[in-house]
């Protein structure tokens, strides 16, 4: 399952910058080379990983119910070679994970604030860098660079693998489908694709979901989740880069709900979301599962929306009606 919204952050302080050849899939060791027209690009570095692994396994030790879900329920148990450690190391592991279980971990990744900020700076720090420097909290420095050779020495090779594996299988779907469903999926939003390509995050665990996106073009997936395998990753890549049209879809749908007096649902954009990725992938691939349907999303919230979509928004898919009279069959709730 993906959740995402859009959270008004500032950008990351200017000395955040992204290093090409420790982030992103390039010519090399490192992966294949990029095309010059790509339109989704990758990242992988070490404070991203690290930051996103500490969280989650910071919310299995305050036992949130959201750890049983299938993108993070393997993280505590992905301890081999930690016990071989020496003990100041396990000591200094434990302890980190106790200060996220305290603090970061006890926020929303998505829907907090402050854990956007730390995760957008992480995210576009170059490995090399002097974190002290870029405006995190002290204490949060201190931690992350007692336990990152902890975590180089244990996890580093297993999940950078997983990480270079996912980017190599991603990157060729989007090379072969993503200018086709970019180009359909601009349509139906009426959006432009930005003259850079999306930057995708990747590491081991993220957060329950999987995938999520925020304000500032952060996109995070996790490698380690069958969600995002395969065409399940194109769909959420899809997905995820649909919601940096957030605020103009919303003002779409107000105009619209404005214009017919009904009120707009919080979640009906998010359904049209995933349908519209879903319906998109199926144009391509007739056989492919949604992930709606994959992981439930409508037998739980977005549910109610499911038979409206279906009978209102997938005719405007296929050039049966305009956009405003979708939405407004939508709203007023004809089955």
């Amino acid at each position: 399952m993906v959740l995402t919204l859009v959270i008004a952050l500032a950008s990351p302080p200017a000395a955040v910058v992204a290093n090409p050849e420790l982030h992103t899939a390039s010519a090399g060791a490192i992966g294949r080379p990029q095309p010059a027209d790509a339109l989704f690009s990758f990242r992988i570095g070490v404070w991203n990983k690290l930051h996103h692994f500490l969280y989650v396994l910071g919310r299995a030790q305050n036992g949130v119910p959201d750890m049983r879900r299938e993108a993070v329920a393997g993280a505590p148990g992905d301890v081999e070679g930690l016990s071989a450690r020496p003990d100041a190391e396990r000591g200094a592991w434990d302890d980190a994970i106790r200060f996220y279980a305290a603090g970061l971990s006890t926020k929303d990744a998505v829907f907090d604030a402050e854990m956007v900020k730390v995760t957008q700076i992480l995210t576009a720090v170059p490995d090399s860098s002097d974190l002290s420097r870029l405006g995190l909290d002290p204490q949060l420095v201190a931690v992350l660079k007692r336990v990152e050779p902890v975590y180089r020495a244990v996890w580093w090779p297993r999940h950078a693998r997983a990480n270079h594996a996912r980017r190599d299988e991603l990157q060729l779907l989007a090379e072969k489908h993503g200018p086709a469903l970019v180009k359909r999926l601009t349509t139906v939003f009426g959006a432009e694709w930005p003259a850079q390509p999306r930057m995708i995050d990747l590491a081991a665990y993220v957060s329950w979901s999987g995938a999520y996106s925020t304000d500032g073009g952060l996109i995070v997936m996790a490698t380690l989740s069958d969600s995002n395998r395969g065409l399940w990753g194109l769909e959420s890549m899809l997905h995820e880069a649909a919601h940096q049209w957030d605020e103009q879809f919303e003002r779409r749908l107000s105009a619209v709900a404005a214009k017919t007096g009904k009120p707009l649902p919080a979640q009906l954009s998010h359904a049209i979301i995933f349908h519209t990725c879903g319906e998109l992938m199926r144009e391509l691939f007739p056989d492919h599962v949604p992930s709606a349907d994959k992981v439930g999303i409508w037998n739980r919230g977005l549910g109610p929306f499911k038979a409206r979509l279906d009978r209102h928004w997938r005719p405007y898919l296929r050039g049966a009606n305009t956009f405003d009279e979708a939405i407004a069959a939508i709203l007023a709730g004809a089955l």
